[in-house]
């Protein structure tokens, strides 16, 4: 049946431009240019009576617009645009040829030159605001399909090619414009008929596809409208665009909706980004509740009750998982910075157990989950209510089961319930089972989140050093999926793995812990105090590095042990390269390096502005040696190793103000004689400007969109090829923020101990103390004079009420006295016209009886006279 009305349409629109053609040849069957017939197709739009007339002349321009656009454009665009202005909401056909014509004279190359034609007629459609009110008009007044559909195709290419002239175009259009657009959102809805159109012969075209596809078409329109203009994203906004679009996601199935749910959620993006308005507008309209449903996560789960399974298992199809990255991209968007209230409201809405479920214990997809990591990073910033769900939720996270024999199809099993900073833990530091290769994006994307974790979080960096319990040396270390242990032992075990016969060497883990121990000592002496004194069993064998008699060893000791043995070990890899004449920079040597530079990032850390860690790290003269020999080393050592040797070397000459065996004024000469000035600051230039150093930004491991969606069943190892992680941001900021100060220190002298740090922890406490009291009566002030403020504010509205009842009153009783006089005046003006018409009907009467008086007088006369004849 479509065939045969196809074949219909196309021999009816043949005849007609044959009928065309034969009407323009001339006299005789003259052959006439382009040029001539495009005149005359012009000239009779202009000046037929006839609506068949001017289409079929529409349908022949249409026709010669391809291979004579520019003739065509330079000849009839004003025509056209009278065609659509006058014609087009009245005739469905003369509409859609009209469009299609536009569309095709302003079509702009994907580079365009600047005497480009698209552009050209772009501008001349554009010359006024009224040709493209009537594409607005059209879209909003229009009852069939094509007009609606062909004018929205119309308006993108505008606003694409000309974003700032149509946009202001679109927002001086009459009423409904943007309205009207948002009308088409509604699939549902019927589709609109006029007064005028009423009276026009023509059925309606819309169906119900045809609704969803015009409704997909404005999904499709609305980005580009939107770009970069804050004023018409409000306007759009408040013109109730965040309900229709939820309600069309929701209709959708939320991120199983497929791609008109990528567009909608792209549309919504588009009115969030940058734009704060919006973003508490968006707040404010109770919006946030419902996206965890969006992922298919209850936002009223109780936080005792579990996640459901079917949230945890899931389908991922690649499309299913491009929505949920866009989903995280817009809480990413909300969020802001610390502080702000939509991170409050995450905690309410669900959104952050949500992301912590989706993150830690759910079979989505690594990137998906590395996303989720990233998402929930700012929400724990600083804000104690997050901070406080994940200290407190328990998780059952799945461990992937690969296909085998007894398993051939593979799957997932869940481990028993664990609280959920552990089960972050854990997966920074073994990684996640279902990710391809070493899963680093997921790692260094939990690095992130536990930084965020701690970070204003004293309570959470106390408790978890508390945990950092040694794991036995009976048993294995790294074999602990069954039974769930502290949060301080996975990273203690992390600190600890070196290679054995058990399992292969992997230098992540090593270099993880020690990020996770960085943050956890960064910027708090406590911290670093706490670690400090953690002592473990004395190691028998010769690799470990430190035992003293008491057969104990200090953490900072272990840390260095380790550093010594990866340092040995690199050594012999370098060595044994070389005599089998292979080229250095091997597998295992780069290994070795990578965990040297870990121990270092924790040392530096801690050591920073911590003169009695200095102390404990200076007690063995050996330790000065594990710095020294890679910064004097000419080769056979990576320069990350030196600059970050040399660091470590500056920061204990700078903070060695604690009595000791190795003071200041024994590091000096090693510094300005052994090493150098020159070669010291040399060393770390070059740290500085290493492109693995530089690399490290803020967000280099973020990732949106697609580069999230690799599909569950098509990861593999690739999904790390070519990625490689040596630092964190934080560790990077730290550096650049004072490798300048390291750099000047060793030119003071070693005697003129300046900026001393508070060494005495009494006062440490007394001061933390002290400010934080100051602090609390800060806050209670400010809460005292916010709930003032409310106050007043309160009573300020109520006596605006009052007042404004009063007004009110008073208004209504001028009003009724104005009345009342009105009709008083009224009413005397009447008694006065009736009183004079009284008077002169009295004057008359007395005049009358006067009359009468005379005239009875005069009959008495009479009558006495005719008595006395």
């Amino acid at each position: 049946m479509t065939t045969n009305n196809a074949a219909n349409m196309t021999s009816l629109l043949g005849s007609r431009l044959t009928l065309a053609y034969n009407s323009l040849r001339g006299e005789l069957g003259v052959p006439q240019t382009a040029t001539d017939t495009i005149e005359k197709l012009v000239e009779r739009i202009q000046t037929s009576p006839a609506v068949e007339d001017r289409r079929t002349a529409v349908l022949g321009l249409k026709g010669l617009s391809r291979d004579w656009r520019e003739d065509v454009g330079s000849r009839a665009m004003p025509t056209l645009v009278a065609v659509l202005q006058h014609d087009a909401p009245f005739d469905v056909e003369i509409a859609r040829a009209a469009l299609e014509t536009l569309m095709q004279l302003s079509e702009v190359a994907e580079k365009p030159a600047k005497d480009d034609l698209g552009l050209r007629f772009t501008d001349a459609f554009l010359d006024q605001p009224l040709p493209l009110h009537s594409l607005l008009a059209l879209i909003s007044n229009s009852p069939s399909f094509y007009p609606r559909f062909y004018a929205m195709q119309y308006l993108s290419q505008l606003l694409t090619s000309r974003p700032t002239v149509a946009q202001a175009y679109v927002m001086s259009a009459p009423s409904p414009g943007v309205d009207g657009i948002l009308a088409v959102l509604d699939s549902r809805a019927p589709p609109p008929q006029t007064a005028n159109q009423a009276n026009v012969a023509q059925p309606s075209t819309l169906g119900g596809g045809a609704g969803e596809m015009l409704r997909n078409e404005a999904l499709l329109l609305l980005p580009a409208m939107l770009a970069g203009n804050a004023d018409l994203q409000k306007i759009v906004a408040f013109s109730g665009a965040f309900e229709k679009l939820f309600e069309i996601i929701n209709q959708e199935g939320g991120i199983e909706g497929g791609i008109v749910v990528q567009d909608t959620l792209t549309v919504v993006a588009c009115l969030l980004r940058f734009n704060v308005s919006n973003q508490n507008y968006f707040r404010e309209l109770s919006l946030i509740p419902s996206i965890p449903p969006i992922l298919g996560f209850p936002s009223s789960l109780a936080p005792e009750m579990p996640s459901p399974d079917d949230f945890a298992l899931q389908f991922w199809p690649e499309q299913k998982v491009y929505n949920a990255g866009l989903v995280l991209s817009l809480i990413r968007m909300l969020v802001g910075g610390p502080g702000g209230s939509n991170q409050s409201a995450m905690v309410s809405a669900g959104v952050t157990r949500c992301l912590l479920e989706l993150a830690l214990a759910s079979n989505a997809p690594s990137g998906l989950k590395s996303q989720a990591s990233n998402t929930i990073t700012p929400i724990l910033l600083s804000s104690p209510p997050n901070q406080t769900v994940l200290a407190t939720l328990s998780l059952s996270p799945l461990l992937a089961i690969h296909a085998d024999e007894e398993h051939p199809n593979g799957g997932f099993i869940r481990l028993p319930h664990r609280p959920g900073v552990v089960a972050l833990i854990s997966d920074v530091i073994d990684g996640d089972s279902s990710a391809g290769g070493r899963g680093l994006r997921g790692r260094a994307a939990g690095v992130n989140m536990f930084e965020a974790f701690v970070s204003g979080n004293d309570d959470a960096r106390i408790g978890i050093l508390s945990s950092m319990v040694p794991p036995s040396q009976d048993g294995p270390i790294v074999d602990f999926h069954d039974q769930p242990q502290s949060a301080g032992f996975l990273i203690m075990a992390g600190l600890l793995d070196l290679p054995t016969d058990r399992a292969e060497f992997d230098p992540y883990r090593s270099l993880f812990a020690c990020l996770l121990l960085a943050h956890l000592v960064r910027n708090s002496e406590h911290a670093k105090k706490l670690a400090r004194e953690l002592t473990l069993p004395g190691m028998e064998n010769g690799d470990s590095a430190i035992a003293d008699e008491d057969d104990k060893v200090f953490l900072v000791q272990l840390v260095v042990g380790n550093l010594m043995m990866a340092q040995r070990e690199q050594g012999e890899c370098v060595n044994r390269a070389a005599k089998e004449g292979k080229q250095a920079g091997s597998t295992e040597e780069e290994d070795w390096t990578r965990a040297m530079v870990g121990y270092l990032v924790l040392l530096c850390t801690w050591l920073w502005d911590s003169p009695k860690t200095v102390k404990e790290f200076l007690k063995e003269s050996a330790n000065l040696q594990v710095l020294i020999q890679p910064i004097t080393q000419t080769n056979g050592i990576d320069p990350l190793v030196q600059g970050l040797s040399a660091f470590l070397l500056g920061v204990c000459y700078e903070f060695n103000r604690e009595p000791g065996e190795i003071t200041r004024t024994t590091l000096h000469p090693i510094l300005h004689s052994r090493i150098g000035p020159d070669q010291f600051v040399s060393r770390m230039a070059r740290l500085r400007e290493d492109p693995r150093f530089r690399a490290v930004q803020p967000d280099a491991f973020d990732t949106e969109g697609p580069d999230a969606g690799v599909p569950v069943h098509e990861e593999a190892d690739e999904i790390d090829e070519g990625l490689e992680l040596w630092f964190d941001w934080a560790f990077v900021d730290f550096w650049k923020n004072h490798y300048y100060t390291i750099q000047r220190s060793i030119a003071i002298d070693p005697d003129a101990v300046r900026g001393s740090a508070v060494s005495d922890d009494g006062e440490m406490a007394a001061i933390i103390m002290s400010l934080r009291q100051k602090l609390k009566a800060q806050t209670d002030q400010v809460i005292s004079l916010q709930a003032k403020l409310t106050a007043l504010g309160n009573e300020q509205r109520q006596e605006r009420e009052t007042l404004i009842g009063e007004m009110q009153s008073l208004s209504e009783q001028v009003a009724s006295l104005t009345r009342s006089l009105q009709s008083s005046d009224t009413a005397k003006s009447s008694l006065v016209t009736e009183v004079g018409t009284l008077r002169t009907q009295l004057e008359d009467e007395r005049a009358n009886t006067v009359e009468s008086a005379s005239r009875s007088e005069a009959m008495s006369s009479v009558s006495a006279e005719l008595d006395k004849a």
